[in-house]
């Protein structure tokens, strides 16, 4: 498996790209959200919107789903020898999320005949559903109002028989989730979004550091940070915990 950070910044981020990524394994390749900007992490990364196998969405902010229509739409309007030669793109979503993320695709895709269906097939997971590609299983893990008041989002986990990786997404209310209880003796990194300054929405390290067990630490890669984390090397170290770059490939299993 190798991970490929396009971006690990917030949402106003100017030098990290937004926090989405890519994942390729079996032979596929998934995207882990797409953010406004995509269109730029995604070619200085090596890849294109035609190499993208699945399209995990875990929210609707921006950072997370801006770039998805442009994504979907260049996907299907490939042609070949001046044929049209549509490429769906299939949407992993967590189920009370896929409503919204339809709704939101409607008002761009939905004409001249077509709906959103059209141009994506859609697999809606609940709690504790796996969604096996390849030799991997895939669960979505529900932070619904645990980010903010009134959103739905999630976080997933991706898991080998020997191997598994657990991804927060953005969480603020730690104490809320489950996400330690998706820890096990065979996870081998746990991407944790962490803000190092004060955020309403996203988890602080302090905040990250009381959740986890201390003989997780080790495992937690720090994600979705503030622009200034070089301010913040020190404490990064004592925490012992790792930081995720941009575009530096992680292979982890």
């Amino acid at each position: 498996m190798k991970i490929f950070p396009l971006g690990v910044g917030g949402a106003f981020t100017k030098s990290n790209y937004h926090n989405n990524y890519i994942i390729e394994f079996d032979e596929k390749c998934l995207l882990i959200d797409a953010g406004t900007t995509l269109r730029t992490s995604l070619p200085a990364a090596g890849y294109d919107y035609l190499a993208i196998d699945y399209v995990f969405i875990s929210h609707l902010h921006y950072d997370h789903v801006g770039g998805l229509e442009e994504l979907v739409m260049t996907r299907f309007w490939q042609f070949e020898d001046g044929q049209h030669s549509p490429l769906k793109t299939t949407v992993i979503v967590h189920e009370k999320l896929l409503p919204l993320l339809k709704n939101y695709l409607k008002n761009s895709l939905e004409n001249q005949g077509r709906g959103v269906d059209d141009f994506c097939d859609f697999i809606p997971l609940k709690d504790g559903k796996e969604f096996k590609i390849g030799d991997y299983g895939f669960s979505v893990i529900d932070t619904t109002n645990l980010h903010a008041d009134g959103l739905i989002s999630a976080g997933f986990k991706l898991s080998s028989e020997k191997a598994n990786i657990v991804f927060s997404g953005d969480v603020k209310n730690l104490q809320l989730t489950n996400l330690k209880e998706q820890v096990d003796e065979n996870t081998v990194a746990i991407f944790q979004d962490i803000s190092f300054t004060f955020n309403g929405v996203h988890a602080t390290l302090q905040e990250v550091l009381e959740y986890y067990p201390v003989s997780l630490h080790k495992k937690i890669y720090a994600m979705h940070y503030n622009d200034n984390v070089e301010d913040y090397k020190e404490a990064i170290k004592q925490a012992n915990i790792r930081l995720v770059k941009r575009q530096e490939v992680l292979e982890l299993f």
